[in-house]
């Protein structure tokens, strides 16, 4: 990069970062409370509505329809962590017996009951997968292993939270269940990231402003934060790679076109022996593929 887009790019993140500034000081201190204000607050979906990663059309849907096809036993039941409304649960139901969405906001479990009305096979409920040891009720009731998918949830948990979730999905999993997990991983700062999505010192899209004030900052998820989060005495990879991971057009173009974020998956095996004897334990305290 010359010195002079260095200099600009500098200048730009000067007069930018004031206004991010201003909109995450309003952020709740209990980034939980931020969740639940964020989906309640949320009266469209899909393009053109108030969710940034929601583009509707399920545009990734495919990919992850495949991979799952490839990798996971689709006689087990689904499990969709950080479910939001209810999207890609929707959408990857019909692989599976049974599909449940979890989310920790109460606010998202209502708006996706709501979205999903009348989708059979298909369940809502609250679970917070950085509480240790929450997903052994859920574990429990489903009476055996279930795949579980992951998708944008990560990568705004705080390093601390990131094994503790971790732990939880592997009481899931069991011996034959599996992990599907994708993340953004935008290889740049966190100005970067905003402005790929369209911020500008005169601009913030309202989906990205909402982002910014109720829900974490995003951090960067990829192979190295996945080998602390998902340790592998306790975890197999299966397959990683990169991912494209889309957002609602945030670019006010003549031809508005759905935003396109780097990210990284994994499929990720447990090195449990079984699902039983994971809820009967005491609590524990290559080159990429592109798709």
């Amino acid at each position: 990069m010359l010195r002079s887009e260095r200099i600009a790019g500098w200048g730009r993140d000067a007069l930018l970062l004031p206004r991010v500034a201003l909109l995450a000081a309003r952020a709740p201190r209990d980034w939980r409370r931020g969740w639940d204000r964020y989906w309640g607050s949320v009266t469209t979906t899909g393009v053109g509505g108030d969710v940034l990663w929601d583009t509707g059309d399920l545009d990734e849907v495919p990919t992850y329809r495949t991979l799952i096809l490839e990798q996971l036993d689709t006689s087990l039941p689904l499990v969709d962590a950080g479910c939001g409304n209810g999207r890609f649960t929707r959408g990857l139901a019909p692989l599976f017996p049974t599909t449940i969405g979890v989310d920790l906001a109460r606010t998202a479990i209502k708006l996706a009951r709501r979205e999903s009305a009348g989708c059979a096979d298909l369940s809502f409920d609250t679970l917070d997968l950085t509480v240790p040891d929450a997903a052994r009720p859920l574990a429990a009731a489903i009476g055996g292993d279930a795949n579980v998918f992951v998708r944008g949830v990560f990568h705004v948990l705080a390093p601390a939270d990131r094994p503790v979730a971790a732990r939880n999905l592997r009481t899931l999993v069991g011996s034959r269940g599996r992990v599907l997990l994708a993340e953004t991983n935008f290889p740049g700062s966190k100005m970067d990231y905003l402005r790929h999505l369209g911020a500008s010192p005169r601009h913030i899209p309202d989906p990205l402003r909402r982002a910014i004030v109720d829900t974490p900052a995003p951090r960067h998820f990829g192979d190295a934060e996945r080998r602390t989060a998902f340790p592998a005495a306790d975890w197999a990879v299966v397959d990683d790679g990169v991912v494209d991971i889309l957002a609602i057009p945030m670019h006010d173009t003549p031809t508005p076109a759905v935003e396109h974020i780097p990210g990284y998956y994994a499929i990720l095996a447990s090195t449990a022996v079984s699902n039983s004897e994971a809820l009967n334990a005491e609590p524990s305290n290559t080159e990429p593929t592109r798709r």
